[in-house]
């Protein structure tokens, strides 16, 4: 599971717990044949020849296994899911195991997450995951350039744009939040709502075997991630950006989900790259209503209270060490007083294959 993947589980004792949950031994015979995650895939066929089982009984275990989101499908080939993205996500999303048995991974996860498996998986200085800056951004964009040495880009490409980003998708499943799904088996549940999240292409496909998610037009699903922005959710994909790179569309809240959280519980800044944008209020059109202050998730948003008698140092500020570039401030402000200007040229790598080499280059342990 951990080789050639970048984001790994540890040998401790408690991941070793969580997999007895997750797989029985039947499951961990027919898993313990594949090479790496994702691109080594096999047959039934194939699988019966190597663990000594009849293909009758392989066709089994391999159909429940992919029901239950412990396996990936492709067509009539499975192979081994990686922990993130894949396993983490699939089992909880499919839910088709015993309440018992996901109430107890949940605890798990939840304990190994909160007892250094966020430094594990965020260790390096090229982060797998990226910020997808909200759909209305592009409204409100100003270009700009940072300085004479650093020209931005004029063009706003594939991961700087949701409505590409989907457009590239030639099949869309709109899923259950996994984090908020974990959350409400801790009894934690979340305010927000929890079908927001968009599975695309490979991660779709592997999802219908699960039985769960609906498959929904690429209309549908910009309303659906408008719909998570008027509720102050954040966009998180993988950090790539060729036409083969899009899996998931995560609407992540701060509260649950494991990749804001690295950072705003965490404190990791290696979690998940921001976006190349940056908010800049305008002050006359601002109205100090404070919409933007209660919806950022980064509490990067700030009123700033006067002490002048003519109140003009009255105003919004932005803390720039923790804005992200999600454009929520921009999308709520009623008054259209923030602009989004684009001061990064920050380019990912076009291929996972791309990000691992990337990831093990700059891994920091």
């Amino acid at each position: 599971m951990n080789k050639g993947w970048p984001l790994q589980l540890p040998k401790r004792k408690k991941v070793t717990d969580y997999l007895k949950i997750v797989f029985n031994l039947e499951e961990a015979q027919v898993i313990s044949i594949f090479e790496y995650p994702f691109v080594d895939l096999k047959s039934v066929q194939d699988i019966s020849k190597l663990i000594n089982i009849s293909v009758e009984k392989v066709t089994e275990i391999c159909q429940n296994m992919a029901k239950k989101g412990v396996i990936l499908k492709i067509g009539e080939y499975y192979g081994l899911l990686p922990i993130l993205p894949g396993l983490f996500e699939f089992y909880f999303i499919s839910g088709n195991d015993s309440e018992e048995n996901l109430k107890k991974a949940a605890k798990l996860l939840h304990e190994l997450l909160n007892d250094g498996l966020m430094d594990e998986w965020y260790n390096s200085e090229y982060p797998f995951f990226r910020l997808l800056p909200d759909s209305s951004i592009q409204e409100k964009i100003k270009l700009v350039e940072v300085n004479e040495s650093i020209p931005v880009q004029h063009e706003i490409l594939v991961y700087e744009d949701v409505e590409k980003y989907i457009n590239l998708a030639n099949r869309i499943t709109l899923v259950n939040c996994t984090c908020r799904t974990i959350g409400a088996y801790l009894g934690d549940k979340c305010e927000k709502p929890v079908d927001v999240c968009i599975a695309v292409n490979i991660a779709s496909e592997a999802i219908e075997a699960c039985g769960k998610g609906k498959d929904i037009s690429k209309e549908e699903a910009l309303e659906i991630v408008k719909m998570a922005e008027d509720h102050g959710l954040v966009h998180t994909i993988v950090n790539a950006s060729g036409p083969d790179a899009p899996m998931l569309i995560c609407s992540c809240c701060t509260c649950h989900c494991t990749i804001l959280r690295g950072l705003t519980k965490f404190n990791n800044p290696r979690a998940f790259a921001k976006s190349n944008f940056r908010p800049e209020i305008n002050r006359e059109l601002c109205k100090m209503c404070k919409k933007c202050v209660e919806i950022c998730p980064m509490k990067a948003m700030w009123h700033h209270m006067p002490h002048k008698e003519d109140l003009s140092d009255n105003f919004v500020e932005i803390k720039e060490h923790l804005c992200i570039g999600c454009g929520l401030c921009a999308h709520h402000c009623p008054e259209d007083a923030i602009a989004m200007n684009k001061v990064y040229d920050d380019v990912p790598e076009t291929t996972l294959f791309g990000i691992f080499r990337k990831i093990d280059e700059t891994r920091v342990h």
